[in-house]
């Protein structure tokens, strides 16, 4: 026995339909083919009264269940109710299959009252697997008629007195409830003709098909008149179930490492907000998926996120879904592990697949929310699908680490009188995370521009390796510390600094030590690089600490740096 017709046994759930024979109509349809006019349907005298022992064709199980929208097929034991003393002959049988309020027009399967019989001809027990037609046939109208008869003398060892079992099989009967209703409906019409005014009905075994007078002839098993017909909605014990799934969703980071956690009834997951940290992180999603439907497991065939695009997408040529729309923050999903088959095992509802995949989220995409959403279809019935199950949002959050940077000078030596200091000066990049700044210009409040020799003074540069490749001026020959703008890397090597020094001359009156002095500091100007294509950017504000260092030339030198 296959996988497939394992889970109708144990499901009850019909998977294929057997082809109807031939296109048939409901009862107004056919008796328009013989008389052209309304049917009043008043007479009470043969009716279906009631339906049981619904079973499936192929294996007689009992249907409680089928998937809604489908078609499927039916075997079921009719009560043929007639309350008339007198032979109430040629009964018809109409059952609607498409519609869920009449059956005097649109799609129907027609029968008659047959004897027992098997398609293939062979006898039966009424009852068992394949036997359809009357318990309790009996013919009143003469030989070559074979359109059963009934009569309120009738007996049915199933239904009792008045009734006749009629076995009938139902083929392509619509899953489908009609509104406010949980279950479905079978309606149904019965015809008859009466003594005296009946029209020869034959039906030849095995098949017992609806009768119709010649080949493309009219039809013979339809009311005696107008009034001679009942019609009504029975109800049937057979629920319409679709494949359903609860899409869960969480996040975890260094700073919020979990685990992922999902509960149901009621839905919970967690962590959904989670801290990518200063600049931002690698977060690891986890997708649960869990089979919520009433009969058999799921197969999930794609699971889309509104931020990362496609998650997962079965290979099955089978599905044809519209793909996953480009997620919106342009970073494509890494690391994903979705199993390709089932993520809620057959049969088991209830059960939980899972999902995980991981995205850099940074400090440009703080804030970032997200949900993601699932398709897939029944692994009972793949006609029966489901799409767009959307998950509980997510929320990643990251901030910005701030900018900062500090300026040194420092006191190398008295050259000459009155007075020529060389002059160190150390910039260095202090900020966190990845901010990479750029130095552009180095300005001493006295000596102005430390990048050029001055001309007239004093105070006045008079040589520097600020700002050149190679010395210039008094440091003609030393190495210079390279043209601006520079580029100042975070970190504590060497990368991190532009360091270089600068002669200058000052002059100032003699105080009562002896002694002449200089207070002065050099500014840095800095960009950081926020802007687009991570270009210097001058309006990312750069805090920048210099320190004041004041010089004095007496029989020795004192330096004092503050802060």
């Amino acid at each position: 026995m296959s996988v497939t017709k394992r889970f109708l046994l144990l499901l009850g759930v019909v998977l294929c339909c057997a082809a109807v024979a031939m296109a048939q109509t409901c009862l107004l349809d056919q008796y328009n083919k013989v008389q052209r006019q309304k049917l009043n349907c008043t007479a009470n005298d043969v009716r279906i009264a009631e339906v049981t022992n619904i079973r499936d064709p192929a294996t007689g199980q009992t249907l409680t269940t089928c998937f809604q929208g489908t078609t499927f097929s039916f075997l079921a034991d009719f009560k043929v109710l007639t309350t008339s003393s007198q032979a109430r002959e040629n009964i018809g049988l109409y059952i609607a299959t498409q519609s869920t309020t009449q059956a005097l027009t649109g799609a129907c399967v027609d029968n008659i009252i047959a004897p027992l019989h098997k398609a293939d001809g062979t006898s039966c027990v009424s009852g068992s697997l394949g036997c359809f037609g009357s318990d309790n046939y009996h013919e009143t109208d003469p030989a070559p008629d074979t359109c059963g008869d009934t009569s309120s003398g009738d007996f049915s060892t199933t239904f009792g007195a008045g009734a006749e079992k009629v076995t009938l099989r139902i083929d392509n009967f619509k899953c489908e409830a009609p509104a406010g209703s949980t279950t479905l409906v079978l309606p149904n019409c019965t015809s008859w003709q009466i003594p005296g005014g009946t029209i020869q009905c034959v039906s030849s075994p095995p098949s017992y098909d609806y009768p119709f007078n010649g080949p493309g002839g009219t039809p013979t098993a339809i009311p005696g008149s107008p009034s001679k017909c009942n019609c009504s909605v029975i109800s049937l014990p057979i629920t319409p179930i679709t494949a359903t799934v609860i899409t869960q969703k969480a996040c975890t980071t260094a700073l919020n490492p979990g685990p992922a956690a999902f509960t149901q009834n009621p839905n919970t997951q967690s962590p959904t907000n989670c801290d990518a940290g200063p600049q931002g992180s690698t977060v690891t999603y986890t997708v649960a998926i869990t089979n919520t439907s009433s009969s058999g497991g799921v197969t999930i065939d794609q699971v889309c996120d509104n931020a990362y695009g496609t998650i997962f997408r079965t290979l099955d040529p089978g599905f044809t879904g519209a793909a996953c729309a480009t997620g919106s923050s342009g970073i494509t999903a890494q690391n994903i592990d979705c199993p390709p088959g089932p993520l809620a095992a057959a049969g088991q509802a209830g059960a939980t697949g899972k999902c995980t995949f991981t995205a850099v989220v940074g400090e440009n995409l703080a804030g970032l929310t997200d949900i993601v959403s699932a398709s897939g279809h029944s692994t009972v019935n793949t006609s029966s699908t489901f799409t767009n199950a959307q998950s509980n949002s997510v929320t990643v959050t990251s901030s910005d680490a701030p900018s900062t940077a500090t300026t040194t000078k420092g006191f190398v030596a008295t050259t000459a009188a009155c007075a020529t200091v060389r002059y160190s000066v150390d910039v260095k990049n202090t900020s966190g995370a990845d901010e990479v700044l750029t130095l552009s210009a180095l300005n001493d409040t006295a000596f102005g521009d430390i990048t050029k020799v001055g001309t007239t003074g004093p105070p006045v540069v008079l040589g520097t390796t600020c700002g050149v490749a190679a010395g210039v001026g008094t440091l003609l020959g030393s190495t210079g510390a390279g043209s601006l703008p520079a580029s100042l890397q975070v970190g504590s090597g060497d990368s991190s600094h532009y360091k270089c020094q600068f002669d200058a001359q000052f002059c100032s009156a003699v105080d009562a030590n002896t002694c002449i002095s200089n207070t002065d500091k050099v500014t840095a100007t800095l960009a950081g690089d926020e802007c687009a294509g991570g270009l210097p950017c001058a309006s990312e504000p750069v805090t920048v600490t210099a320190n004041t260092l004041t010089v004095k030339e007496c029989l020795g030198v004192t330096v004092t740096s503050t802060p």
